[in-house]
Order: structure tokens, then C-alpha cells, then sequence
């Protein structure tokens, strides 16, 4: 006889990353200047926090880099009309989770010239491993599922000869959030003692199931 389960694995993991995600953002009427001026902010980010923080200029992974032409409405004329160029850059930055750290880095940033916006994730390090425990769980739960129905059936439960799962698109990051311009509105308090004294980010909750074929006899 065959026996087919379904289990079901979760568990909380506590974040011990942060994921620091930078986006510069530069306006003017040309495309050289704003490119100019883009490339002078990111350097500048990289020579007054980066490296002061201890970090390498290779550990800032950049993701986009755009430069573009805007358009304004215009109410007399009602047609779209060039309003300059922007550039855009956003890049990202992980590293082991340290609230003093990340405070600092956020409140030197708050004081350069023409600061990008900060969003911050938490996540953890070693998603293979998270993911190894929750399909264990996973599986232990579909195995005492199956024994309860072999024993049901009068039957003995043999061999599981068959284990599938669904994949599901599980973030591995905190529901925690925390942006630059939050920080910025507190700025008078001391943005460095506000963060180490009460953001914890919440705990990250994963789960996975398994489809299990077992044979009884």
C-alpha cells in the first residue's frame, strides 16, 4: 500500500546580517552633468564611509546605474516637455549584523553633501543551512503523518521511496525595515543612540513543505 503525506516544516531564525541598500540620485540639465556629479557622489560615499567604516570598495555591489532624460507636464501647452537629465545608481552593500556599526554609518551619511537614500534589510548569512532544517522538520512531520495512517490501515510503515517539494519563493530577510529618511526625522536625538537603543529587528520566519511516498505493508 501506498501512503501519501504532505509535511510541513517552519521555523524562526534570528537575523546576523544587514543588507545595506544605497541609491544615489543626482538632477541637472545635461547628461554630462549629471553624470559628473553622480560619479563625484558615489566616490564620495566611498572615501567618507566606506573605507573610514572598514569596509573594501569591491564589497559595494552595484545592481543599476541609469541615466535618463525627464519629462514635466505643462499645463499651458498640455504636452510633456524635457525637464533635464537624472542619474541613478543603486548598489548593496552586506555585512555581519552590528547595530553600532550600522548607526554610524547612518548618521556619517546624513551629513555629506547630497546623501543617498539608505534602506536597510536583515537577513541571515547561511540560507542553505536554514533551509536544511525547515525541509528536516519538514519531513519528520510528513513521517509521523504517514506512520499514524499505516497504523490506521492495520499496516506497517516500510520506506519512504518517494520525496518531492514545493518550492516556494521565501525571502530569506526580516519583515524589519528601516530607512534613511526615519533616522533623518529623529536626527536631534542622535541618530546613533536611537538606533542602538530601539530597533531589533524581528526574527526571520521560513517555511517549507514536502510531499512524502511511503509504503506500508
Amino acid at each position: 500500500m501506498e501512503i501519501i503525506v504532505e509535511g510541513t516544516g517552519t521555523a524562526k531564525f534570528t537575523p546576523n546580517e544587514i543588507i545595506l541598500k544605497i541609491n544615489f540620485h543626482v538632477k541637472g540639465q545635461s547628461y554630462n552633468e549629471v553624470l559628473e556629479l553622480g560619479v563625484q557622489n558615489v566616490n564620495n560615499f566611498i572615501h567618507q564611509i566606506l573605507i573610514p567604516n572598514g569596509f573594501n570598495i569591491d564589497e559595494m555591489k552595484t545592481r543599476t546605474m541609469v541615466i535618463r532624460e525627464e519629462q514635466k507636464y505643462d499645463k499651458n501647452t498640455q504636452t510633456y516637455i524635457k525637464d533635464g537629465y537624472s542619474y541613478n545608481q543603486e548598489a548593496t552593500i552586506k555585512f555581519d549584523y552590528n547595530k553600532e556599526r550600522l548607526a554610524k554609518i547612518m548618521e556619517q551619511t546624513s551629513k555629506i553633501e547630497n546623501a543617498p537614500m539608505l534602506n536597510i534589510n536583515f537577513g541571515v548569512k547561511n540560507e542553505k543551512e536554514c533551509k536544511k532544517q525547515i525541509l528536516k522538520i519538514a519531513y519528520q512531520e510528513a513521517e509521523i503523518r504517514a506512520q499514524a495512517l499505516a497504523e490506521a490501515a492495520g499496516k506497517l510503515l516500510k520506506q519512504c521511496i518517494r520525496v518531492d517539494f514545493r518550492p516556494i519563493n521565501a525571502e530569506y530577510v526580516s519583515q524589519s525595515y528601516l530607512a534613511s529618511n526615519q533616522m533623518l526625522e529623529k536626527a536631534n536625538f542622535g541618530v546613533t543612540s536611537t538606533i542602538i537603543k530601539t530597533f531589533t529587528p524581528e526574527d526571520i520566519e521560513l517555511t517549507e513543505t514536502v510531499y512524502c511516498i511511503w509504503i506500508a505493508e
